[in-house]
């Protein structure tokens, strides 16, 4: 309640960093959906995130509970396959069909086609995995192997795809640092590796939204 209170006050006085600040102790000792949901879209709000972040904002909304509409898991499973994660883009579009968010009413054609394309788009990836893992290890920076290696965590193989993540970041030369060593959290987070995501976390830094994600992974309990 007094907590509450806090995050009222902020907001009734337009302190954006006070109200912030406030749901994430909220979120710590209540974590209820609509306080999270709050906290992550605000967060991703923040002047200076990164767009290339979205598909991590959706990330951590799967985890939290926070998915409640059909446009967030369209959007959050398109994202994916941009990204190359169609095991990924599969586990959004399937918690949307089990919510009957997908698959219903006028736009259930449009929602089969996603399904059909994400399908497609997984058969097609598991060919070339093998292939991929090459490539990755041949390229002269590390950002093939932290991507390789997080699709392959998405598949369930966590060992081995944080693994490659590691090596990615220790072989440097990478577009998004910061981005990267957020992924290596996320992943051993999914792997259930809690106190190593934890410190991958903490040293997050940078200022294009990466530290702000990182900040709220380790506010879930």
């Amino acid at each position: 309640t007094q907590l509450q209170l806090l995050a009222s006050c902020a907001l009734k006085q337009n302190d954006m960093v006070a109200y912030t600040a406030a749901l994430e102790k909220i979120v710590t000792f209540t974590p209820k959906p609509e306080y999270w949901l709050d906290l992550i879209v605000r967060t991703g709000n923040k002047p200076g995130f990164s767009p290339a972040l979205t598909l991590d904002t959706y990330r951590l909304r799967k985890v939290t509970g926070t998915m409640e509409k059909t446009g967030d898991y369209m959007e959050a499973a398109q994202l994916a396959l941009q990204a190359g994660y169609p095991a990924e883009a599969k586990g959004f579009v399937d918690e949307g069909y089990s919510k009957k968010l997908l698959g219903e009413g006028a736009d259930a054609s449009r929602h089969q086609r996603l399904k059909d394309l994400v399908a497609k788009k997984l058969t097609e990836d598991q060919a070339t995995l093998a292939e991929g893992e090459k490539a990755a290890a041949a390229q002269a920076t590390g950002d093939a192997l932290v991507a390789t290696g997080f699709n392959l965590v998405t598949y369930g193989q966590y060992d081995k795809g944080l693994q490659l993540i590691q090596q990615g970041i220790s072989k440097g030369g990478l577009k998004a640092p910061e981005q990267a060593k957020l992924h290596l959290g996320v992943a051993q987070h999914l792997a259930g590796k809690k106190a190593e995501a934890n410190k991958t976390f903490a040293g997050v830094g940078g200022t294009d939204g990466s530290k702000d994600l990182a900040r709220l992974w380790r506010l879930i309990r």
